[in-house]
């Protein structure tokens, strides 16, 4: 393998797991649901639906308070989680792109590492519906399976593929292994995700190798209709819901009915129920390190806003859950600023894994662990263009970048505009303090980290639309902060 990074390899040395054979190692199942906001589960004080299976798992391992979606976006998201890059580097910077390799991706190393690897669910890495275009007004490259993701670089190291790179038929949800052949599963697509990776752990049993698998379901992403929720789950949903202090203009419908996004969600829970279950039954339980989090959060009419791609709390904080029992007291909080671009390092940490140089994230495994070691006294937050498909400025959602650590949010929009909170005074972020009357050394502090945090990750916060240089028009990057890049969307 490439260049190897020696904080990994001195914090694999620290937990006795660098010399030990493949299948001493622990097995990885990281599961991540679409858009659930931290604040909605029972373990976190949510009173929308119960999530017992999932409060559970938190009240078996360690639970990250400040863990964050840094670009509440989903491919930004999937790309910082796969890469272990910030987005100028990888060219993660907006929905629906082709991701080239580097051949140093998360899948990889767990496979250079004697790890079986695969993947279900909702991919999103891929160019898919919107090849052919990067403007809203040109129409899109016809294919008659845009959906299918290719076995080779495209796939960043996983092996098993029962995947699809984006579709809403949650009711009918279909999916690809390695040949353009739709494929459907009988069952709403969480139930049916939970089940094959069920079959794909069964498989592996008597291998002798560790398993790295991800499952990640597109539910509770809206459509949030009645037709797209699992059978009888509507009716566990309280008619009169709880809402946030800082919601306005809502925007209920029968074809936006939120409660449909909350029985989604008690679905979700179920299936990290039966995981569990399958776990604990199997003996597999002990040295699996299950993780459980989200690509982003949703505003649910807080801020007087829906979707994501905002520095508010309702987008940015999300759910994460780490149990090994072998290794992980029972029932942590930690409330250490844990990002997207963490994972890779820690996690090949944790199961003695050497971590390439170019990952940007920071090994916290001593942090999941024990509740020692590095850790972060801030975090970068961004959103590079103001539309989730298309390189456009300030549009729709526009440009910004910002700071968080445990006590503030701070917000520098593309305008110029700053917004300053102080999450622990005031959670629901309804007093804005950037005229720095209140708190100028705080205000001063976060702007000069900033400007740190910016060119620490080669990010010169362009307007949105420069990006669209970054792209040929059928999605393929072609250039990222670094320069150019090699388009391998069509390599062997």
């Amino acid at each position: 393998m490439a260049d190897i990074s020696r904080r990994s390899l001195l914090g694999s040395a620290a937990l006795g797991l660098a010399g030990q054979a493949p299948a001493a190692r622990p097995n990885v199942l990281f599961y991540f649901a679409d858009q659930v906001r931290a604040a909605e589960l029972g373990c976190n004080g949510g009173k929308n639906i119960p999530t017992p299976h999932i409060d559970r798992l938190a009240s078996q391992g360690v639970s990250f308070t400040n863990a964050l979606s840094t670009y509440p976006l989903c491919t930004p998201y999937r790309a910082m989680l796969q890469t272990g890059r910030y987005p100028a580097l990888s060219g993660g910077v907006m929905n629906w792109i082709n991701l080239p390799s580097t051949g140093q991706s998360m899948a990889d190393v767990f496979s250079a590492g004697s790890y079986d690897t695969g993947f279900i669910g909702k991919w999103h890495l891929a160019a898919g519906a919107r090849a052919g275009t990067l403007k809203r007004s040109e129409p899109p490259r016809k294919l008659a399976e845009s959906e299918f993701v290719p076995p080779g670089p495209l796939r960043h190291g996983y092996q098993h593929w029962a995947a699809f790179n984006f579709h809403a038929n949650f009711s009918k949800p279909f999916y690809y292994r390695d040949t353009p052949e739709r494929l459907f599963w009988q069952e709403y697509e969480t139930d049916a995700e939970t089940g094959e990776a069920i079959r794909f752990i069964n498989g592996r049993k008597g291998s002798g190798k560790p398993f790295f698998l991800t499952v990640a379901p597109h539910p509770p992403h809206p459509p949030w209709r009645p037709g797209q929720t699992p059978p009888g789950y509507l009716d566990k949903v309280p008619k009169d819901l709880h809402w946030r202090p800082n919601v306005k203009g809502r925007m209920d419908q029968p074809d936006n009915d939120p409660r449909c996004y909350f029985a989604m969600l008690a679905n979700v829970d179920d299936n990290v129920g039966r995981l569990m279950k399958y776990l604990d039954e199997s003996g597999l339980a002990e040295n699996t390190i299950f993780v459980f989090t989200t690509d982003h959060g949703e505003m649910l009419a807080s801020q007087g806003r829906y979707n994501k791609m905002v520095p508010y709390s309702e987008a940015v904080d999300i759910p994460l859950i780490v149990r090994w029992p072998r290794r992980i007291g029972a029932g942590r909080k930690s409330d250490t600023l844990y990002t997207p671009i963490d994972h890779f390092p820690t996690l090949a940490s944790m199961c003695g894994l050497e971590t390439p140089k170019i990952v940007d994230g920071m090994n916290l495994s001593g942090r999941v662990l024990e509740g020692k070691g590095p850790d972060r006294d801030s975090a970068l937050m961004m959103n590079f263009i103001s539309h989730w498909d298309f390189p456009e400025t300030m549009t729709l959602w526009p440009e910004w970048r910002g700071v968080r650590t445990r006590q503030h949010t701070y917000v520098r929009w593309l305008n110029g505009a700053e917004e300053l909170y102080d999450n622990s005074a005031d959670p629901y972020q309804c007093r804005n303090l950037h005229d720095g009357r209140n708190s100028p050394a705080v205000l001063n502090r976060l702007r000069s980290r900033l400007k740190d945090l910016l060119k620490e990750a080669h990010d010169e916060f362009l307007p949105g639309d420069r990006y669209g240089e970054w792209f040929t028009r059928d999605r393929d990057l072609i250039r990222t902060a670094l320069g150019p890049v090699k388009n391998q969307r069509n390599a062997p």
